[in-house]
Parts: structure tokens; C-alpha cells; sequence
């Protein structure tokens, strides 16, 4: 928004016009945007790893081995029955659009 002060044209910051995007569309370069680009830090990703890998160390109950291997051989089956539930629909579908185009042609 710009204000005129003694013929002169200064903009104020803070404030938008009605319907105007809060996020600069320049990536930070060129313009101020409303809400300026934050930077990141390593130390706050070195953090972040750290905690992870700790929670994963320390409060994740992993399955056993023979538990891990039977979901594992569960989980391929129902994706070769889930897909070819899929395909048959899908071959079924195809021939439907066609005889429907051969019908009309």
C-alpha cells in the first residue's frame, strides 16, 4: 500500500490490499515479501536425526523374525489378488468401450 506524503510516494510495510497473496512470489530475491524466508540450520537437522534415530532405538517394538517374514508373505499376497482383481476389472472395462464404440461407428 503507498501513501503520499508531500508529493512524494513511500510504502508502508505490514499491510496488503484486499485479495493480495501474503507469500512473495519472487522466492526472496527482487521484493520483501510479507512472510520473509526462514533459514535453516544444520544444527537443527543434526537434532532432529539424532532424535530420531533414538526413538527408533529405544520406543519402536520391532516385530520378530518369523513375525516380520508372515506379514511380509501376507502383504505379496493380497497385492497379487488385489491386482488381479484390477487387471480383470480393467480387461472388462476395455471390452465394454469397445463394443460401445463399435456400436455407435
Amino acid at each position: 500500500m503507498f501513501e503520499n506524503k508531500q508529493n512524494t510516494l513511500t510504502y508502508v510495510y505490514g499491510f496488503s490490499s484486499v485479495g493480495r497473496a501474503l507469500v512473495s512470489k519472487t522466492r526472496c530475491r527482487e521484493f520483501e515479501s510479507l512472510n520473509p524466508c526462514k533459514k535453516y540450520n544444520m544444527t537443527g537437522i543434526v537434532k532432529y536425526v539424532r532424535e530420531s534415530f533414538e526413538e527408533l532405538k529405544s520406543h519402536v517394538s520391532w516385530p520378530s523374525f518369523n513375525e516380520g517374514l508372515n506379514l511380509t508373505v501376507l502383504v505379496a499376497v493380497f497385492s497379487v489378488i488385489f491386482s488381479l482383481i484390477i487387471w480383470g476389472l480393467d480387461s472388462m472395462f476395455s471390452r465394454v468401450i469397445k463394443e460401445f464404440f463399435n456400436l455407435i461407428s
